[in-house]
């Protein structure tokens, strides 16, 4: 570098450089061998630098701008993390509960599964349904007795129950002493003429000291009389005072009796007792 010189006022300085009191001026250099001077914005090639401290800064030969060698990597690695993230993004939504993972084999070689499929059920063996029995109707069974009315075993069931139910109800008000609900299961239009009320006295009078037991309902069939639609064979004893035995034995006090009744069914409903058609009776 070559020696400062001493200020040497206004005059030796350059017309562009400002004049700075007491600040040393830097001569300049001839440019080094080989180096090419700074040039200067807007003058000739080769032009000389204006400020003397251009002189010190030689001109440097610029290579043309390189790629960073890293940007390759680097984004090579921004992709491989992009996808990285999509793919564990997409495992998460596959293998959460409620994704559709792909089925994979089974341990065992079996069947492939799926991770909705949920856990494998547990084997269970198949056990036979319950059998509930059904029974089918068959014909109605005959009740040994219907009330104080027993039944033979060769009546129809069809037919049988409800006929002993009317001679149960009959019996039952004569033990009473209650002619007017014996006199409910006879037919009005029968053999006793309900509207006669002498035919109702005289019968309230016959039943006044009977008690009737050992009632059986011995045999049903077509009432051929065609009093009724239907004929009853009952069989019964009765116990009564002195006078109020059959005829022709008033003094009895215990007969036997074997009596045909006629049946109605007016309309169709219950039976009805018309009357007697045949009696037989003899002491006990």
């Amino acid at each position: 570098m070559p020696a400062q010189q001493s200020w040497q006022g206004p005059a030796s300085a350059p017309p562009d450089v400002p004049q700075v009191p007491n600040m040393p001026q830097v001569q300049s250099a001839p440019p080094a061998q080989g180096v090419q001077p700074w040039p200067v914005s807007g003058g000739p090639a080769g032009a000389q630098p204006q400020h003397p401290g251009q002189a010190l800064f030689p001109a440097v030969e610029v290579e043309p701008a390189r790629r960073p060698v890293w940007i390759f990597p680097a984004v090579v690695a921004i992709v491989v993390l992009l996808a990285g993230g999509t793919v564990a993004f997409v495992l998460r939504d596959r293998w959460l509960p409620g994704g559709t993972a792909a089925p994979t084999a089974g341990p065992t070689g079996g069947p492939a599964t799926s991770a909705d499929d949920g856990p494998e059920p547990a084997q269970t063996t198949a056990q036979p349904a319950p059998t509930t029995a059904t029974t089918t109707a068959g014909p109605p069974t005959l009740p040994a007795s219907v009330g104080s009315v027993r039944l033979d075993p060769s009546l129809d069931p069809a037919q049988a129950p409800a006929v002993a139910a009317v001679f149960d109800t009959y019996f039952s008000s004569v033990n009473a002493r209650n002619a007017n609900a014996a006199l409910a299961v006879m037919d009005p239009g029968g053999s006793l003429n309900q509207g006669d009320a002498n035919a109702v006295r005289r019968f309230s009078e016959g039943i006044s000291t009977s008690t009737d037991d050992d009632i059986l309902l011995l045999a049903l069939g077509p009432d051929t009389s065609g009093k009724g639609t239907m004929q009853a064979r009952v069989t019964f004893r009765s116990h009564q005072e002195a006078g109020k035995g059959p005829k022709g034995r008033e003094s009895e006090t215990c007969t036997r009796w074997d009596v045909t009744y006629s049946l109605t069914r007016p309309g169709g409903g219950d039976y009805r007792i018309w009357g007697s058609t045949s009696a037989g009776n003899r002491p006990c």
